[in-house]
């Protein structure tokens, strides 16, 4: 058996790993966007950030554990795992994040008619 072939199992995981890290990137880079009032430089700018340095986390992975064989499955796992992660932070946490929102602006409102 080849060396990288008995490797292929630890590879498909960490090129997921590294999808889910991406996402996680792309995910923080919203986050400053929004924190910084939405504008389109800002949000250009860490997009860029991002995609930079999702390439990065992609390529040093491959080129470590697949020794720099770049293969169709490697991208599309990544993809596969990027969305994914997408998927499921729009799903899990933005139900979360809006009832805590949502919770908030009540007891603030309350708050503000008491006084």
């Amino acid at each position: 058996m080849l060396y990288p072939t008995a490797n292929q199992s630890l590879m498909i995981f960490l090129i997921f790993i590294s999808g889910v890290i991406s996402g996680v990137l792309f995910d923080l880079a919203k986050m400053l966007t929004f924190l910084s009032g939405k504008d389109k430089a800002s949000k250009n700018i860490f997009e860029f950030f991002a995609t930079i340095l999702s390439f990065a986390i992609l390529f040093t992975i491959n080129l470590k554990f697949n020794y720099g064989q770049f293969r169709l499955y490697v991208i599309a796992i990544f993809l596969a795992s990027l969305f994914v992660e997408q998927f499921l932070f729009k799903v899990l946490w933005t139900k979360v994040i809006k009832k805590c929102y949502n919770n908030f602006v009540e007891r603030w409102k309350k708050k503000g008619k008491t006084k």
